[in-house]
């Protein structure tokens, strides 16, 4: 599902002034230059995937490997790394003094795809933002796994976590399937009867594993990167046997009261905001303290592309509404 050469040109995107984000407002401005060259990109590269193809290059495939930290991110931060039910778990303490703040980091890419670059670039540009500490379980994937084992391992990251960092000072974080984990993770944590993160921070969250809004098909004729076909196999993956509808796998059809609060971050142009839209409602109307923020002409998970203007603008409010700006 990943593609290299087109990570590759997104990261290249950012190389413009950043002077130029600076005293605009969230959300209140045109789509950026930079922004407008890479949907260009990612429009002349959409192909819609070939699903036996897919199949047969996921049930064939080797170990994934998740992609090397960067150099900037080693310079920036001391690097441990651990094993939790034989998954790496990575953690990054800033080298300078860092807020009270922990953030629990999942990663997306379908439920199938490793951690990439762009996951370590939005990382380093939460890090640089908020001077947080960072956890980045490497959790299991489907097909060769199912959701119980990544939850089996997220239970015992997050449990060693509470043992030296108020739950207070957690933060759960998660892009797109991780979003989607985040979250289900968030409400299993309450289920329990376990303390819960002090906020739960959602980047374009897969909230509906099997897509079920049929306006998801309109939302697809925009979306530059996902198509629905392929996102649905992959979900089955991910359930294996169970029902889909479990808030575990569909967080969108879960309880949503007595959550911590929850920021969610997401592009216009991006399919998954249906389902977002839907879950903002949702949660309103139960109570939950819930803000959706959309960016206009947003591509799935743009903020990975961290040094867009667009992207920018993200980091810098999610830092004051974490109160360290």
């Amino acid at each position: 599902m990943n593609n290299a050469r087109t990570t590759s040109f997104l990261l290249l995107l950012g190389a413009g002034s950043l002077a130029a984000v600076l005293g605009l407002r969230l959300l209140k401005v045109r789509p950026s230059m930079q922004l407008r060259l890479a949907r260009l990109y990612l429009r002349l590269r959409r192909k819609r995937p070939d699903l036996t193809a897919l199949e047969h290059t996921y049930r064939t495939r080797s170990s994934p490997q998740a992609a090397p930290l960067p150099a900037s991110l080693r310079a920036l931060c001391t690097v441990e790394e651990s094993r939790v039910q034989g998954c790496r778990v990575i953690r990054l303490t800033p080298r300078r003094a860092s807020a009270d703040l922990h953030l629990l980091y999942l990663h997306g890419g379908s439920y199938v795809d490793e951690l990439i670059r762009n996951h370590w670039e939005l990382i380093e540009a939460l890090i640089r933002a908020t001077g947080a500490r960072v956890t980045v379980p490497l959790y299991p994937l489907a097909p060769e796994h199912s959701s119980a084992a990544a939850f089996a391992l997220l239970d015992e990251v997050y449990l060693t976590l509470l043992a030296t960092t108020p739950a207070e000072q957690v933060v759960l974080c998660g892009d797109s399937a991780g979003g989607g984990l985040a979250l289900a993770q968030t409400m299993r944590l309450r289920d329990a009867g376990l303390p819960q993160p002090g906020r739960t921070v959602l980047f374009a969250p897969w909230l509906d594993l099997m897509l079920r809004d049929p306006a998801v098909r309109a939302a697809e004729q925009r979306d530059l990167m996902l198509y629905v076909d392929s996102l649905r196999l992959c979900g089955s993956w991910w359930a294996a046997e169970q029902d889909t509808r479990k808030p575990a796998l569909s967080p969108l059809y879960g309880d949503l009261t007595n959550l911590p609060p929850i920021d969610l971050y997401i592009g216009t142009d991006d399919l998954f905001i249906v389902d977002a839209r839907t879950f903002e409602r949702r949660a309103h109307a139960a109570g939950a303290a819930v803000r959706l923020y959309e960016t206009p002409g947003g591509f799935h998970v743009f903020m990975a592309v961290s040094l867009l203007p667009e992207s920018q603008q993200v980091y810098e409010h999610l830092a004051r509404t974490l109160g360290v700006s």
